[in-house]
């Protein structure tokens, strides 16, 4: 190597090492622009010198400093071609950090779904290469999407990974402190606010003694304000806001530090709002927003800071500045479901802004405008759905679709597509009342009940508890009346079928076993079947009806699948379940009927989405806290609910899930029941037949060898069917109890099959 060249390479490295001496320091004073040219002087340098690798390395330094100047669309194009360059030259020790990059350039603009993939990419890469550090680094930022998107199991197993780490290499302290930083976050949303405030207070000691006057002692303080916030010791909160926003004004004006400004102005308002200080909180969200209006690629905080002003205008009846404020709040969260795409990331975060929904419908009732609220109340439900079921792709593609959102129907579009045979009566669960509406063709009501949400779920929980302990119909009576008069809307139509639309605790309700004054189930008197939107039954309805052009329908059946014993030991084999499936086997001319050690997976996944009609007949093991976990038992192995993603049931037009617990496992405030036949619908299924609790199998056999009967032999609609064979049930004496054949509902649309 000549002379000259290896002083080029010396110069090239000790600008590179100025730039990260730079990074390192980490001093409020410091610009980022500077590091940024130093890096790239550095790459320069070692371009012409010849060291492409070195050069390489010097560009990942500078693109990572772009989004601390607001230069994110700049930052994303150079770290695409850094790992385009780096997978052509197997440059695989940069293409974590890349990825990382990525990954948070994303994140600042809203972009959950590709910032976890970009993420996942780099903790994928890094353990590959045992790259322990960047392992870590991703996985604490996944910890920290996960957190802020609501789902803590997801948040948590990151977390484990992050902290698994530690110990395998020398962790810096930086990598510590923004691992307590992390944890103290989750620590929140897991509300253990005391364990949050003490990993907030190790975080700020941890910078206090390693970088005392930087950038880090203001993120370290914004943990503070928020454990404090969370423990109601606002004078604190408010305290280490002042403090934070104090370092922050005094640094140097960069876009980082604008940044950190505008965030401490949030966080300020935050805890004001506690306080009910609103108009001083108003006063620090307008500050927030004007930081963020000199940083026009910062997207990320924008929706809690309209939130938190809505909320404000709210409680101090600032009823027009709260009409505004709506609109830009419901903006920016349409915008959010863009860009969130994955189902059960898309279903936790907006279950948790469900009150944004919640207050805009009351809002609009007060001031008596029911077709509006109507409005806000149908835009919230069950949107994730709505896109599955509108697609005709399967549920994993549209994840990975990032294109258009599927817009809930208008009232008059809701109407003029209902079917005539069907009424509509759909809940709004509201803070201090019920809102129920009646819609049909022809007929929009609302009727107000005066309750508490937490008095109504109360109700609701007990006389459901004494459901499932097999209470008498005398021993139900006075609390099944009670909720018939509270929930059932007076002069519902005697010829229509009903269909219900619940809202939060009232998924949880045997509405059929609920007794009119005159002492009759609402089962006697109306086929009743449940939709989780009215946009979704009006979708689901229409295409029942493109499926139903072939009568000659194929069935496959699926009975007492011989599971494995050692992995479900406490699991009995349903004889009464392959008696059933060869029962209802005999009413169709066209079958496939896999049975006992016959009845794998392997065989059924080929076969489910080339028939009409699906009845499966097992044992189906619920995973509330992990529906996409959930499970049906099959001989060999078993079928987890998330496996079915792949598929599209172009053909089916009917799925029955006779096992327990297929049609709730729990409910989301915004998507509504979930459960394996919440998946079926997305899936394409029009109508699911599916149970809300654990049911006994003898009764359940009886109940769907009926079912099958009625639609076969007297041509009666699925939802008609079912409430005979329910009738059929109830009156045998040892099974009138509800909770013998309360349990079954058809959830989706209208069907006349």
């Amino acid at each position: 190597m000549k002379a000259d060249q290896i002083d080029k390479l010396l110069k090239a490295k000790d600008t590179m090492l100025a730039g990260e001496g730079l990074v390192s320091g980490d001093n409020c004073s410091t610009s980022d622009f500077t590091a940024i040219s130093k890096f790239e002087k550095s790459r320069d340098l070692f371009a012409a010198a010849g060291d492409i690798c070195e050069a390489a390395i010097a560009e990942n330094w500078a693109v990572q400093m772009l989004p601390g100047t607001a230069k994110i669309a700049e930052s994303r194009q150079r770290l695409t071609s850094i790992i385009a360059n780096a997978e052509s030259r197997k440059f695989n020790v940069l293409l974590p950090a890349a990825y990382y990059w990525l990954a948070v350039s994303d994140f600042s603009q809203n972009g959950y779904s590709r910032s976890n993939k970009n993420f996942k990419a780099a903790l994928r890469l890094a353990k590959k290469d045992n790259n322990s550090f960047e392992a870590q680094h991703a996985a604490e930022n996944l910890t920290l999407n996960y957190s802020e998107l609501g789902e803590l199991e997801s948040a948590l197993s990151y977390a484990g990974e992050m902290i698994s780490v530690k110990g395998t290499y020398y962790e810096n302290p930086g990598q510590s402190w923004r691992n307590l930083g992390t944890l103290a976050d989750l620590s929140l949303k897991l509300k253990f606010f005391r364990t949050s405030w003490i990993l907030s207070r190790e975080a700020l000691s941890v910078v206090q003694e390693n970088w005392p006057g930087t950038r880090r002692v203001n993120s370290a303080l914004r943990h503070l304000v928020r454990a404090a916030t969370a423990n109601e010791d606002f004078a604190a909160a408010l305290e280490y806001a002042n403090e934070s926003k104090r370092l922050a004004l005094k640094c140097a004006s960069t876009a980082e530090q604008t940044r950190t400004i505008a965030e401490s102005y949030l966080l300020s308002a935050g805890v004001e709002s506690q306080m009910k200080s609103y108009d001083q909180a108003i006063q620090d969200y307008d500050h927030a927003l004007e930081f963020y209006g000199h940083l026009p690629e910062f997207t990320f905080d924008l929706y809690q800071i309209h939130k938190g002003k809505l909320f404000c205008f709210q409680q101090l009846g600032r009823r027009e500045d709260f009409s505004r404020e709506l609109q830009t709040v419901l903006g920016l969260a349409e915008e959010y479901r863009a860009t969130i795409r994955e189902d059960d990331s898309r279903r936790t975060f907006f279950a948790n802004e469900q009150e944004v929904f919640d207050v805009a419908a009351a809002n609009e009732i007060e001031e008596g405008n029911s077709r509006r609220a109507f409005a806000f109340v149908e835009e919230s439900r069950a949107r994730s759905l709505l896109d599955f079921v509108k697609s005709n792709k399967p549920i994993a593609e549209v994840e990975n679709d990032f294109g258009q959102v599927t817009h809930p129907l208008l009232l008059p579009e809701i109407q003029a597509r209902l079917p005539e045979q069907v009424e509509v009566v759909q809940y709004a669960v509201l803070p201090d009342k019920l809102a129920i509406w009646v819609l049909s063709p022809t007929r929009f009501d609302l009727i107000e009940k005066p309750i508490k949400a937490s008095d109504l779920e109360q109700k609701i929980d007990d006389y459901q508890s004494a459901v499932l302990r097999k209470a008498s119909a005398a021993e139900l009576e006075q609390t099944a009346k009670e909720l018939y008069q509270l929930l059932i809307p007076p002069n519902l139509s005697p010829d229509k079928q009903i269909c219900l639309v619940p809202d939060k605790s009232l998924h949880r309700l045997a509405f059929a076993s609920l007794v009119s004054p005159v002492g009759r189930y609402l089962l006697e008197d109306f086929a009743v079947f449940y939709a989780p939107s009215a946009s979704v039954l009006v979708l689901a309805t229409e295409n029942a009806r493109r499926k139903n052009r072939n009568t000659n329908e194929s069935l496959l059946s699926v009975g007492n699948p011989d599971f494995d014993r050692e992995e479900n030991p406490n699991l009995a084999p349903l004889e009464s379940a392959e008696v059933e499936a060869r029962s209802i086997g005999a009413e169709y001319e066209q079958k496939l009927q896999l049975l006992g050690s016959e009845a794998t997976k392997e065989r059924f996944l080929p076969r489910f989405t080339d028939v009409d009609v699906i009845h499966f007949a097992g044992h189906f093991l619920a995973n509330p806290q992990s529906p996409g976990n959930s499970r049906l038992l099959f001989a060999g192995s078993d079928l987890r609910t998330s496996e079915l993603s792949g598929y599209k049931l172009r053909r089916a037009k009917l799925v029955v899930l006779s096992a327990c617990e297929t049609g709730f496992e729990r409910y989301d405030k915004s998507e509504g029941a979930i459960g394996i036949a919440r998946t079926f619908l997305a899936l394409g299924a029009p109508v699911v037949i599916a149970t809300q609790w654990k049911v006994d199998s003898e009764p359940t056999k009886d109940l769907m060898i009926a079912f099958h009967r009625n639609r076969k032999h007297s041509r009666s609609s699925s939802a008609e069917s079912l409430r005979l064979a329910q009738l059929q049930v109830l009156r045998n004496g040892p099974t009138q109890a509800p909770y013998y054949w309360a349990a079954f509902s058809l959830f989706g649309g209208y069907a006349n099959y």
